[in-house]
């Protein structure tokens, strides 16, 4: 009766055991991308395990980072205090492409919308000079913020790859960014995307051009069974049409559910 106490307990602990990703095949994630005709990058790691990589070459090429940049950009904005968390900015009544931009907005709503103007704002607010010593000191990339304190990242010289994004999300994780704990916590709650009962999904998009290619990203993390997965992906398309919104999560979902990292549904 012990032996099979013993073996069912096991079982039962296996089964509950955050999974590791090297089960992720690369014909699997290739079909993904294929499915939207696109071209990307895949970067998924268990913490302390190795990272499992669809498309090396690309994870390692640096790419405009579009609103992926509003993760340190937040940081900044709130580490300097020229906004707190619950300020809200008023809209400056000049109509953008999505109706949830045309309305008075505090980071949290900004946050989860993309709101370009808004962080634009803050960026502005923050300087050149300042903006730069924090890009410089956290290694953000190639650390090149020309093209102007409000386009840099998106149609400036910043550039940052798939790996230097899950080295990012690894160093805010474990509070080992330049910014005060405070700080740092605030802005992985801004990351929030599903909170579900066995697992955390957090994380950022980003959508951008780069010489005529759009460029799309899906970066964060996933807290599971008492383990955390990093992931980026960064996906292209030359085609005007390109459901970017629709494709970057598709793209990311497939693979971790395909990983067990999340579930069919979020309960």
């Amino acid at each position: 009766m012990k032996l099979i106490y013993t073996s069912l307990l096991g079982f039962l602990l296996a089964s509950c055991s955050a999974p590791s990703v090297q089960e992720v095949r690369h014909d699997d994630v290739a079909s993904f991308f294929s499915k939207y005709n696109a071209t990307g990058t895949f970067v998924l790691q268990k913490e302390d395990e190795p990272a499992f990589i669809y498309n090396e070459e690309r994870a390692a090429r640096g790419f405009i980072p579009a609103s992926t940049f509003k993760i340190l950009n937040s940081l900044v904005a709130l580490e300097t205090g020229v906004i707190g968390v619950d300020d809200t900015i008023p809209w400056d009544g000049v109509k953008r492409a999505f109706p949830a931009w045309n309305q008075d907005q505090r980071m949290r709503e900004a946050f989860q919308r993309s709101t370009v103007w808004f962080y634009q704002l803050l960026a502005r607010r923050i300087g050149q000079a300042r903006m730069q010593q924090a890009v410089s000191r956290e290694h953000y990339g190639n650390e090149n913020i020309a093209g102007g304190i409000d386009r840099f990242w998106l149609t400036g010289s910043l550039r940052i790859s798939a790996l230097q994004q899950i080295d990012l999300l690894k160093r805010l994780k474990h509070r080992k960014l330049g910014f005060s704990e405070k700080t740092m916590q605030t802005v992985e709650d801004l990351m929030l995307i599903e909170q579900c009962d066995r697992y955390t999904m957090r994380g950022k998009t980003g959508w951008g051009d780069q010489q005529g290619i759009q460029i799309g990203w899906l970066v964060g993390y996933i807290e599971r069974d008492g383990a955390v997965y990093y992931y980026a992906m960064n996906v292209e398309s030359s085609d005007p049409a390109f459901p970017m919104i629709k494709a970057r999560k598709d793209i990311v979902r497939s693979v971790l559910l395909g990983a067990g990292v999340i579930d069919g549904e979020c309960r």
